[in-house]
């Protein structure tokens, strides 16, 4: 765990009264609410509502981390202008809870971050890519869905970074990239090492989105700089 005044705390989101609880003992000056299930409603949907909720009533800062996978892939390159419309239960279960979080406090941050790589909490990503790879196991990596990776670390300065400021609404947050699902598992061996025969192309399900990478230029803006490229070879820093 890096320095500094950390507190572990074991907290069901499904519970309002605990959320509110937890929130009201530590009040917080901002509350991140990134905790999400891609099936239960009450953990992706309820929780949100009630730490959104607790954040309101201390006049605390807010931000909910939704996903790309709230649009349906027909267009791509989406900016914050373009109504989602989700294919995936997932994709529409975060919808629903950007709502709710909208509705609680008005001034809350909605950041919609594409796929992430890199290392973050002892973890490499992308998730499924990297846990199929690291174990020698073979992935299907699609050709026809395109997304907008970037570095996980890159998600958490701009979150900090909107949360500590006095931004509020929806914000995109994707890499300077748009790949395809086989490009990036591609890449993903090449920056860690793992074996690129593994990977193996394959025509994503019709029920999934085929293109939701983001136009970031607005929060670009914003915060005067963007998302590294995913590199090619492996790097220190990457793993940092």
């Amino acid at each position: 765990m890096p320095p500094g005044a950390w507190r572990d705390t074991v907290l069901d989101v499904t519970s309002p009264p605990a959320v509110r609880a937890l929130i009201e003992r530590v009040r917080p000056g901002a509350v991140f609410y990134v905790a999400y299930h891609r099936a239960d409603r009450e953990v992706t949907v309820e929780g949100a509502r009630a730490a959104a909720l607790a954040a309101a009533a201390l006049d605390a800062r807010f931000l909910f981390t939704s996903t790309d996978l709230v649009f349906d892939g027909a267009a791509g390159n989406y900016d914050e202008s373009v109504p989602a419309a989700a294919l995936l239960p997932y994709g529409r279960l975060k919808l629903e809870a950007e709502s709710a979080v909208r509705d609680a406090l008005p001034t809350a941050v909605i950041l919609r971050p594409s796929i992430m790589w890199g290392e973050g909490a002892g973890h490499l990503r992308p998730a499924y890519e990297c846990d199929n790879l690291q174990r020698g196991r073979p992935v299907d990596a699609f050709a026809d869905e395109w997304r907008s990776p970037l570095h996980v670390d890159d998600v958490a300065r701009a979150a900090w970074e909107l949360a500590v400021g006095d931004a509020a609404g929806t914000f995109h947050l994707g890499g300077p990239e748009r790949l395809s699902r086989l490009q990036l598992a591609r890449r993903v061996c090449a920056l860690y090492g793992f074996d690129p025969t593994l990977v193996r192309e394959a025509k994503r399900p019709e029920d999934r989105p085929k293109d939701t990478s983001l136009n970031s230029s607005r929060l670009i803006e914003l915060l005067g700089w963007a998302p590294r490229a995913l590199a090619a070879a492996p790097s220190r820093t990457d793993r940092a």
